[in-house]
């Protein structure tokens, strides 16, 4: 029996009827969409991209706007020409849900992290190479920078080395901005009343004229109060 959390239908259509979407943040590098175009002609397309289908019927483009543009591209189509056919895994979300998913669906916060045991065991002892995993050189030295397994790997590499730098530059000022912003904004501000039991506390409501669950007051309260 089907689960009731699959929202989609897998369907097909023609490349002609999906609209990019116009809000898409999502952009890849010259290098990325060469071994993304790469690896896709060697073993196709393997993950439907995501559709939505809007109350007035277009179909919009949620994830996979870089899958397409390489199939268009091996495919020759532009602007209807050369147009093919697809399966694409089709929703009906509303607006809302829409630019959620359109950002949800590419956010790496979202999608896990690498356990590198594992990267280095299908690298080194199942011969599968880090490039036709998608990874490149700055890829491979930042995961595994400091494994002796891979120290010798990239040596002397000056855009690895640069890469390295910048991030670690990057890492310190971040670090300096939030114990700055720390320092500027430590709450030394207030102070804390404790009641011995539940009765103080509701007589000292009363005196400040405010209701007995109230648990933050403002000094002008207690101010005026002494002053009354």
């Amino acid at each position: 029996m089907k689960t009731d959390l699959q929202k989609y239908e897998l369907v097909t259509v023609k490349r002609s009827q999906l609209h990019e979407h116009p809000k898409n943040p999502r952009v890849i590098s010259e290098s990325a969409k060469k071994k993304l175009k790469e690896k896709m002609r060697q073993v196709g397309l393997l993950q439907p991209p995501i559709v939505n289908k809007r109350s007035d019927g277009r179909l919009v483009i949620l994830g996979g706007h870089q899958r397409i543009g390489v199939m268009d591209s091996l495919n020759r189509y532009q602007n209807g020409k050369n147009d093919y056919e697809l399966d694409v895994a089709l929703v009906e979300i509303d607006e809302q849900a829409e630019l959620e998913m359109l950002v949800f669906l590419n956010n790496p916060s979202a999608s896990g992290t690498w356990d590198t045991d594992l990267l280095a065991e299908i690298n080194q002892d199942l011969g599968i190479d880090f490039g036709d995993m998608g990874f490149d050189k700055i890829d491979v030295d930042l995961l595994f920078d400091g494994d002796a397994r891979f120290s010798e790997l990239f040596a002397d590499n000056v855009e690895v080395d640069e890469t390295k730098n910048a991030l670690a530059e990057i890492k310190e000022h971040r670090k300096e901005s939030t114990a700055r912003l720390k320092e500027e904004n430590k709450a030394d501000f207030y102070a804390v009343i404790v009641c011995r039991d539940q009765t103080e506390k509701d007589n000292l409501m009363a005196v400040l004229h405010l209701p007995k669950y109230e648990t933050m007051i403002s000094a002008d309260t207690v101010l005026s109060a002494v002053k009354g």
